[in-house]
């Protein structure tokens, strides 16, 4: 079996850039995932279909914090957690080709090889990290139709200044240069950095600490299908009960 070093890039993921903003107050973005290659029987290849996407920050209408069980995990744990920010019919997500979509994903990832999948342990080797963004639509393919697990959906429960606030900082960090940071389960994951960014834009007594009075790993901030408890504990959670994705089926 190769090497890791000698693997390509997988061609599902790539790092998102910004490229202006203009007048208008748009974000311009290149690099977000639209869509996922599909085979004749509908399953997924390991391509993504990158475009570039227009945002518009002040237009952001809802946020929700996402989790995605591992289902063919006891307990679904650890599980992952991204991001979806909302947008109102007339002001959607869209490219330069007129395609549109009702919102975006950010999911920090793994950084994977072709062929590689995660492996929650962190296994033997560095593992670079990657700020993946994408549609909403492009996010539940990802996850139930090329991963085979649910998604729970919870909306955030914050001011319209703080979603404005909370997508501009994101934004910033998917597309800052994240090529020298390495993965790690507690410190640099999926749901440390989201909840860092979380913490950014609420009151003190909002944030979420990440770790416990003894110093060790707070277990609801660090395990993503724990973390909704956390959430709701610091009241960031809206009242309702999370929507769910399920899985497709396997064909």
């Amino acid at each position: 079996m190769p090497k890791r070093d000698d693997l390509p890039w997988s061609a599902l993921q790539r790092a998102a850039s910004q490229l202006e903003t203009t007048p208008e107050g748009l974000v311009h973005l290149d690099g977000v995932r639209w869509d996922i290659e599909n085979n004749a029987d509908g399953t997924t290849l390991e391509q993504g279909v990158f475009r570039d996407a227009y945002v518009q920050p002040d237009k952001v209408q809802d946020v929700f914090l996402c989790i995605k069980p591992f289902t063919e995990k006891p307990g679904g744990v650890p599980g992952h957690a991204l991001l979806k920010f909302a947008f109102p019919k007339d002001a959607p997500v869209r490219d330069s080709l007129g395609n549109t979509d009702s919102a975006l994903a950010l999911s920090v990832e793994v950084h994977f090889k072709q062929g590689q999948g995660f492996d929650p342990t962190g296994g033997q080797e560095p593992q670079p990290i990657l700020y993946q963004l994408g549609t909403w639509t492009d996010a539940i393919e990802k996850a139930t139709v090329h991963d085979r697990n649910p998604l729970r959906i919870y909306k955030l429960k914050l001011t319209p200044e703080q979603k404005v606030s909370l997508l501009r900082e994101r934004l910033q960090a998917a597309t800052a240069d994240h090529t020298q940071d390495l993965y790690h389960p507690v410190t640099n994951s999926c749901l440390s950095t989201l909840i860092d960014g979380v913490n950014k834009v609420v009151p003190g007594h909002q944030q979420i600490p990440r770790t416990d009075p003894n110093g060790d790993p707070e277990p609801q901030a660090t395990i993503p299908v724990w973390s909704p408890n956390a959430f709701r504990q610091y009241r960031l959670l809206a009242p309702a009960g999370p929507e769910i994705i399920p899985a497709a089926p396997k064909p």
